[in-house]
């Protein structure tokens, strides 16, 4: 091999430095003809496009598995955090609804899945604003079919009790008995407009049954009790509480002015 190496002559190799260069980069070749096929192989292999290994297993060692993991990432623009400090920047509300409630608590639960699971920041940027839309819309959602069902049902014990007093006018004139006896029971004002929204919002529209009881046994007391003072020295509520007062009840209990 040193034989050839010695003997080959050209005109770039005038110099003892590039003699000693040419020698270096071609003794691994044990021939010229060995020396010229390898650099057409050489030629060969340059331009060709670079293939990607067929999986992560097929790199030699870790080494060169995270090299190629890190080159690939950068070269698709992929960020990915080492820890939840990284993430303070994801955005946590993106498309929320108006009004809803933030859940600090289920926010450092994610980032925590995000860095557990080499989630990159783009991608879970993204399943946050999908998370977050599709809970508005199931709240939404739940909300329509609540006031449905709660307007169902009030039409439903409305017609009842119209079925069972004879008219509108008699359970008017009941519901209003029934405010009177409720109002004249030494109660505060506010007790008394708690227990109103209670009722409006239970009793008297949820079931017809229970709501038929409350005025066929409450609403006479009313003729039992006084305006004047409430029980136990208590100052009872204004004689007369308007449908303005207290609107809620005034629309279950079908007060009109």
């Amino acid at each position: 091999m040193e034989n050839w190496l010695s003997e080959f002559e050209h005109e770039s190799l005038s110099t003892p430095e590039s003699q000693e260069a040419f020698k270096s980069a071609m003794s691994k070749y044990e021939s010229e003809e060995a020396a010229v096929m390898g650099g057409f192989e050489a030629m060969k292999a340059i331009g060709k496009p670079y293939k990607l290994p067929e999986s992560l297993d097929k790199l030699p060692d870790d080494a060169a598995r995270g090299e190629f993991t890190t080159q690939a990432h950068k070269l698709l623009g992929i960020e990915t955090a080492k820890d939840v400090e990284s993430l303070a920047d994801l955005d946590m509300k993106v498309g929320q609804a108006e009004g809803a409630e933030f859940d600090e608590n289920l926010a450092g639960a994610f980032k925590q899945f995000v860095v557990e699971n080499n989630i990159n920041k783009s991608s879970a940027q993204k399943m946050v604003g999908f998370y977050n839309q599709m809970m508005g819309k199931a709240r939404a959602a739940y909300i329509r079919q609540a006031e449905a069902q709660k307007t169902e049902s009030a039409t439903k014990t409305n017609e009842a009790l119209i079925a069972h007093f004879g008219s509108k006018e008699k359970v008017a004139e009941q519901s209003e008995l029934l405010r009177r006896a409720i109002q004249n029971s030494g109660i505060t004002p506010e007790e008394y407009e708690e227990v109103g929204d209670v009722m409006a919002d239970t009793i008297l529209t949820k079931n017809p049954v229970v709501a038929r009881v409350m005025l066929t046994l409450l609403a006479p007391l009313a003729a039992e009790g006084t305006t004047d003072t409430g029980k136990g020295g208590t100052p009872a509520p204004k004689e007369r509480t308007t449908a303005d007062d207290l609107p809620k009840t005034a629309d279950a209990l079908g007060w009109k002015e």
